[in-house]
This record gives C-alpha cells, sequence and structure tokens, in this order.
C-alpha cells in the first residue's frame, strides 16, 4: 500500500462526505508534512514509515472546539492529531509492558509498531506499522491476534462507502452520523473491487 494509494481513499471519503453534508469535512485540519511527521514520532520514539504516516499527512485530525458537537471521520471515529495519537498508543505500550512486568498480561499485548489511527467505541482503530504493512484492525485485548479481522487503510474507507451505501451510516440533518443497524443485511459483505 502506498501513500498516494491512502491519500486518494481518504479524498474519495472526504468528497462522499461533502456530497452529503457531513459535519466533519468542515473540520479537517491540514495534513502534516512528511518531516513534521518524523519529528512528532520522534519525539514519542516511534519509527513511522510515510504510508503509517499517510493519514496524518492527508489531514492531521478533527479539529475540536469545546461547546461544539463533536464531529468523527466515520460513526464514532474521533480521528486525532498525529500528536494525540502517537501519545495514546505510547500509553497504551507502556501500560501493555507494566502489565507484562508485573505478570498480570491477558490476551493481545499492545506492540511498539501499533499507532493508534482512531479512537472508535470501546476498540481503537490501529495502524500496524509492522513492514510489510500497515494494517488496520481493531484492538481488542481480549482477543487473540490470529482472529482479529485486518485490512489496508484503503480497503477499510471502502466498507465506510459499503455502510453508507446500504443506509447504515448516515448523515443527519445537523450533519452528524446516524447509524441504523437495521439496514445490515444477512447476505455475506462483497467487497468493493475500486477503491475511492
Amino acid at each position: 500500500m502506498s501513500v498516494r494509494e491512502v491519500h486518494d481513499a481518504l479524498h474519495g471519503w472526504a468528497a462522499r462526505l461533502v456530497s452529503i453534508g457531513a459535519l466533519v469535512v468542515t473540520r479537517l485540519r491540514p495534513g502534516l508534512t512528511w518531516a513534521e511527521a518524523q519529528d512528532l514520532a520522534h519525539l514519542h520514539g516511534y519509527d513511522l514509515t510515510e504510508e503509517v504516516a499517510a493519514l496524518w499527512t492527508w489531514r492531521d485530525g478533527v479539529g475540536a472546539r469545546p461547546g461544539r458537537t463533536p464531529a468523527h471521520l466515520a460513526p464514532g471515529q474521533d480521528f486525532a492529531s498525529l500528536d494525540e495519537s502517537l501519545r495514546r498508543s505510547r500509553e497504551y505500550l507502556e501500560a501493555s509492558r507494566a502489565e507484562e512486568r508485573a505478570g498480570t498480561a491477558t490476551g493481545t499485548v499492545w506492540q511498539p509498531h501499533w499507532v493508534v489511527a482512531v479512537h472508535g467505541h470501546a476498540s481503537p482503530l490501529v495502524l500496524d506499522g509492522h513492514r510489510p504493512g500497515p494494517d488496520t484492525f481493531r484492538h481488542d485485548p481480549q482477543a487473540d491476534p490470529l482472529v482479529v479481522a485486518r485490512s489496508t487503510l484503503p480497503q477499510r474507507i471502502a466498507r465506510w462507502h459499503d455502510m453508507l451505501d446500504t443506509g447504515t451510516w448516515r448523515i443527519a440533518r445537523d450533519g452528524t452520523w446516524d447509524v441504523d443497524l437495521s439496514h445490515l443485511t444477512e447476505a455475506a459483505h462483497a467487497p468493493r473491487t475500486e477503491v475511492t
């Protein structure tokens, strides 16, 4: 997966959100330069690849202001700045290492090459920066890592398009997300073949 593929998928997602009146597109911060992303990574002790940093070189999270309605990249998906995402990732790593030292670690242990892409619901969407990656997955410390669904970021964004296509996700009149799980079908998911 290349930086260009990630940026193309994200541009396609943002264009779709603009077309349906999503509030989040008005709050996306400008993207970082690769040099800025590297500086932040070194500050937090990470060795990021350009592919992992591509999310934040596209846009550096969603700007939040007190008293304003939260705006999410997808339902329940809190898209933080790279600085905040790396800080959260480091906190997960340190907590995981502390559990290992104390002998209380259970389930999946946080890895030093994992970066929180977006916080969502109870489990963050993670970019696995291990080469040749990166893949995305939902981190559930209780799940067996062999059964956690993984996909590239463009594939995950294609799935987000599918959720809009089925009407499972919609934009409400106020520009925020509305979810209607009754639109999920029992038929097997047919993944998109093109990345938008």
